[in-house]
């Protein structure tokens, strides 16, 4: 008999977690860690078979509003392995859950593709929600084979790693919180320039603190002659690397981004990394959006644009789940990122 159980333990969920065909980061045990230091509580549940082996799993954020009520958000999740058709069961079990824990409504916008999949949360009372939380599509390459990942990669591409090299970039890697503040100054600069919300460095801070602890992530720091030019810091979870956030220093024709992606991508090929997710692109990419030039800069690695199905709102209590929905405009309003 499927049963819902809660995990503490973080070698136990990341185990899990990290194997399965939609594994994510947002999932992983770091990142309920790092929202734990924003206001959020986390909780961790492993759906287990017959056997008591898992099968599926979902980390729930919860947010507290008046009245003992609460707010629960499951960044990409759940997490089933490829089957989607266990979702009703789960969350039945999970509505229970929450249900005790004040819950008014749960959000999910899981790593699913498939229009079987928006027909399973129709199924469930889910509903559309008005304002996405997370990117709704990525860009994702395939990174295996060495250096048979770089000979995939658009010819223009090859050129500027090479050109980088020439010009003396060098890339380096750090978990210190000293290159999580240089990197800071960039992110920050390239925010200025573009027109884009950022934190305060106090988040990113902690977000290094909850996964470096189990070796989960890197800040890449390129330079030429000695000036910092660009900086990224990347996320390895299971065989996937992930790249979360970026900034480059305007400097004429140095083109740095290629060089420290390069590296980053060989770095996760030494620890078994076959799937480079490059994140949030446009999802419908068109030149008049604000994101094109990162969503043509992600392509020249060649790759695949993966569109989600997108965030769902599912009740756990009806009445209250409603009045919630009609009202988030105002409770979000001005707000940059919902989580």
């Amino acid at each position: 008999m499927p049963a819902l159980i809660e995990c503490r333990d973080a070698g136990t969920w990341d185990a899990f977690v990290s194997a399965v065909s939609d594994s994510t980061p947002l999932q992983a045990w770091g990142w309920g860690v790092l929202k734990a230091t924003t206001g959020w509580s986390v909780r961790r549940f492993l759906w287990t078979a017959g056997a008591g082996l898992p099968v599926g799993a979902i980390s729930v954020l919860r947010r507290a509003l008046p009245g003992g009520l609460a707010l629960h958000y499951a960044p990409r999740g759940p997490v089933l392995n490829g089957r989607p058709q266990e979702w009703p069961a789960l969350f039945a079990a999970l509505q229970t859950a929450l249900k005790d824990d004040g819950g008014i409504v749960l959000k999910v916008d899981p790593a699913w593709t498939a229009a079987e999949d928006r027909a399973i949360m129709a199924q469930l009372g889910g509903r559309l929600s008005r304002r996405a939380i997370q990117h709704q599509a990525t860009w994702v390459v395939d990174i295996s084979g060495g250096d048979a990942a770089l000979l995939r990669m658009k010819e223009s591409t090859r050129r500027n790693i090479r050109a980088g090299e020439r010009q003396g970039i060098s890339v380096e890697a750090s978990d210190s919180d000293a290159a999580m503040d240089v990197f800071y100054d960039v992110l920050r600069a390239s925010a200025d320039r573009r027109h884009f919300v950022i934190r305060p460095l106090s988040y990113y801070r902690a977000l290094l603190r909850a996964f470096a602890e189990r070796g989960q992530v890197a800040v890449y720091l390129a330079r030429h002659q000695g000036e910092l030019v660009a900086g990224a810091v990347m996320l390895v979870f299971g065989t996937t690397l992930t790249y979360l956030y970026g900034g480059t220093r305007l400097d004429g024709d140095l083109k740095p981004g290629y060089l420290l992606h390069w590296r980053a991508i060989q770095d996760a090929q030494l620890r078994g990394c076959i799937r480079y997710d490059m994140w949030g692109v446009p999802l419908d990419p068109t030149p008049e959006h604000p994101g094109y030039g990162y969503y043509i800069f992600k392509t020249r690695f060649n790759g695949e644009l993966i569109r989600y199905i997108g965030l769902y709102d599912l009740p756990i209590r009806q009445p209250l789940a409603a009045a919630l929905r009609l009202g988030e405009r105002f409770i979000r309003a001005g707000q940059p990122e919902f989580v």
